[in-house]
């Protein structure tokens, strides 16, 4: 069976790019909370609040 390459790829970045992304903002989320909570020593400023 011949499949198509090119799509199988797309999909494989998709998902890939769907994981980072998700990740991304659950850490962004994370890090962003304990730097205003001041449990880490950095101070993340919120740009809405």
């Amino acid at each position: 069976m011949v499949f198509n390459k090119k799509g199988q790829l797309g999909m494989i970045e998709f998902k890939f790019f769907i994981y980072g992304m998700i990740m991304g903002v659950i850490v962004g989320l994370v890090l962003t909370y304990l730097g205003t909570a001041e449990i880490i020593p950095f101070h993340m400023p919120l740009v809405c609040g």
